[in-house]
């Protein structure tokens, strides 16, 4: 599937790599230029936004 296609802004994935695998969240916005894509989680009790690669997040049903 192309990076295009993976996710779009208001899907719901999950982190697979990093330090920030298996954290889930609402995508706020694609940067396909840099890859990377911003997403809501809720750390420790504290909503924060974090900046991952495209290709560390899937979709979740």
């Amino acid at each position: 599937m192309p990076d295009e296609a993976k996710v779009r802004i208001g899907d719901v994935v999950r982190v697979t790599g990093g330090p920030f695998a298996d954290f889930r969240g609402p995508v706020g916005s694609v940067d396909l230029g840099r890859g990377r894509v911003q997403l809501t989680v809720d750390i420790l009790g504290d909503v924060s936004t974090i900046d991952v690669p495209l290709s560390d997040v899937v979709r979740t049903d």
